[in-house]
């Protein structure tokens, strides 16, 4: 987020010089992995996003995968996701068996 109201004077590749309404600059240093969008001459206010994601970048913040750490959760999805196969399994096989009725009546 842009720390003061002004115009983006200069972009160094992750510092962002703003130079304020009353003359004085300030340097932002942005965080690796996050990209600008604002460009040289834009004007910005206080605050206002100038990346696409200032959550997104340094070290160890990237998507992977889903950590459970409870064994309470871990025993939940096991049971979410046997239940589900069961489901699946359950249809399937009602399935085959109305295509063995369908073929035995000659449909």
């Amino acid at each position: 987020f842009a720390e003061a109201d002004g115009t983006i004077k200069a972009i160094d590749g992750l510092k962002v010089t703003i130079q304020k309404t009353d003359g004085t600059s300030v340097e932002q240093t942005v965080l690796p992995g996050a990209d600008l969008v604002v460009t040289v001459g834009e004007e910005v206010r206080k605050d206002e996003p100038i990346t696409t994601n200032p959550n997104v970048g340094g070290f160890g913040q990237a998507e992977k995968e889903v950590i459970l750490q409870d064994m309470n959760r871990v025993c939940a999805f096991c049971a979410l996701s046997f239940s589900i196969f069961l489901s699946q399994l359950s249809f399937v096989l009602k399935k085959k068996q109305f295509e063995k009725v369908q073929l035995a009546e000659g449909f």
